[in-house]
């Protein structure tokens, strides 16, 4: 066989494995958009698997074999996390009618207190301020609340769904990663391969310190607002500490969505002006931590995208799939941003 034939077959191979590498991408994003619940799972099974993976890592590397390593991890964080669910579902369970019987005096607070708010306005703005934002507040809250409360059965259906999903891939995530991977790679071009091999350790590296870094960060967000609002006896600290870890997610925006609900029960209950004092204190002091210490430490240097692109980034994220997408949006940014620059250099060591 002459050497231009080989050189024509082995083209002809690669273009195939290009052709079979695209396909099989296209058809895994297509069966996540399409299966009810299946990309949500899959994000949360590659926080849990970018979580425990180093866990699983560091016992292999002990002389235990993966498979024993990988179930006695999920088996061990499993039963912490049942013995935490004890504890707090009912808690959960006590609290959720509490509250739903206290939103109607919650909307009926924040509509008076915005009334005189704009009273004040009026009075320093003249006539011409006349908004009428009370109303339209109430309306607003009580629409929001009709929908949140009305939608709270098909919420649990969803969220138990992907919490007993979203573990179960996490798991084979952990365990056959690597061997899934090999697989992948093997209907790569061979001109691609340590391109893609590259590309996929850089990626797997970032995202998975930016991931245990942010979780991390959030729980201990969400700690410091609990025992905070514990210790000044403010109603739902618990509630509102869990709110305050998840919305510390969302970048920027997403302590001052946090904060929103404390202040509100604050203002509505009647607390003084030392009452609303220390919940401010409670929350700043949780923020001061984070982006005076966990930040800097944990996040900052993990991620090297401009603030400029953090915010678009995010606001496309919120317009395609919401608040996950705020939460993934920096991620995702980023680990486009890996890929571009990899196949820009590859593509200039090719020319060159």
């Amino acid at each position: 066989m002459s050497l231009a034939v080989s050189q024509a077959m082995l083209k002809r191979s690669n273009r195939w494995k290009l052709v079979g590498l695209l396909s099989f991408l296209l058809s895994i994003f297509v069966v996540l958009i399409a299966v009810e619940n299946l990309l949500v799972s899959t994000i949360l099974a590659l926080m849990i698997s970018y979580a425990l993976g180093p866990l699983v890592n560091y016992l292999e590397r002990q002389g235990i074999g993966r498979a024993l390593s990988t179930t006695f991890v999920f088996i061990s964080v499993g039963v912490i996390l049942a013995l935490a669910g004890i504890w707090l579902f009912p808690y959960i369970g006590d609290t959720i009618p509490r509250l739903q019987a206290d939103m109607p005096r919650f909307i009926t607070g924040v509509g008076q207190f915005i009334s005189e708010l704009e009273v004040r306005v009026q009075q320093v703005a003249g006539p011409l301020t006349n908004f009428d934002l009370e109303a339209k507040v109430e309306s607003v809250l009580t629409a929001w609340t009709r929908d949140f409360f009305g939608q709270l059965p098909r919420f649990v259906k969803t969220f138990f769904t992907v919490m007993v999903l979203g573990p179960f891939l996490a798991f084979f995530m952990v365990k056959d990663g690597r061997s899934s991977l090999r697989m992948v790679l093997g209907i790569v071009p061979n001109h691609l391969f340590e391109t893609a091999l590259s590309l996929l350790h850089q990626i797997n590296f970032q995202i998975g310190q930016f991931v245990r870094a942010r979780l991390l960060e959030s729980f201990i967000v969400g700690v410091v607002t609990a025992v905070g609002l514990l210790l000044i006896n403010f109603p739902y600290a618990i509630l509102l500490g869990l709110v305050a870890a998840v919305t510390n997610l969302i970048p920027y925006i997403g302590p001052l969505f946090g904060a929103l609900p404390a202040f509100a029960i604050a203002l509505v209950n009647g607390h003084s002006s030392l009452g609303v004092f220390l919940v401010a204190t409670v929350y700043v002091t949780a923020q001061l931590i984070d982006a005076g210490i966990l930040i800097p430490l944990m996040v900052a240097k993990i991620v090297d995208l401009h603030p400029v692109t953090v915010i678009v980034v995010i606001i496309a994220g919120a317009q395609v799939l919401g608040i996950l997408g705020m939460i993934i949006s920096i991620p995702v940014a980023s680990t486009l941003k890996v890929t571009v620059s990899t196949i820009y250099r590859h593509l200039i060591d090719t020319r060159t």
